[in-house]
């Protein structure tokens, strides 16, 4: 394939012409997926492409674990928390020899993010709901009866 420059501008070109919207840096391509940041990268006959977003601090253990799950459901994306620790990075890679590679794998793989992205807030929806389950207060057994009406025995 032709050097990295022409390549990216050969990709930045044919997502414009399909609607992408992209923004061309010097060293990646910026555009979005789902209201999120994406780039686009080309090294050495790999495009890679990747998803950035936020981890909400509060959940940040519900978040790895909701990752973790992603990644065994969605075997071609996968999840990096970034250094800072505060955003994490779902990543797709393909080999792309040309232009009809990038053009027949691009929308594939765009896809592929799109459903980890999915199954990520489905995980997380879950985890939530299920930690909120666990953390509710239960009544103890004797403010439970009062509140019915039930009164126990006294064993003596």
């Amino acid at each position: 394939m032709k050097n990295r420059s022409q390549q990216l501008r050969n990709i930045f070109r044919h997502m414009m012409e399909n609607g992408y919207y992209p923004v061309y840096e010097q060293t990646h391509i910026q555009f979005d997926i789902d209201d999120n940041i994406a780039v686009v990268e080309y090294n050495e006959d790999i495009v890679s492409v990747r998803l950035f977003f936020s981890i909400d601090e509060d959940s940040y253990d519900l978040f790895l674990e909701a990752s973790n799950m992603m990644m065994l459901k969605t075997y071609v994306i996968k999840p990096v928390i970034l250094d800072d620790m505060t955003n994490i990075m779902f990543s797709g890679e393909f080999i792309c020899d040309n232009m009809r590679d990038f053009k027949r794998q691009f929308p594939r793989i765009v896809g592929r993010l799109k459903e980890a992205l999915n199954v990520h807030k489905a995980e997380m929806k879950k985890l939530i709901i299920a930690s909120e389950v666990v953390s509710a207060t239960i009544p103890a057994t004797d403010d439970y009866a009062a509140g019915i009406g039930i009164r126990h025995k006294v064993l003596s």
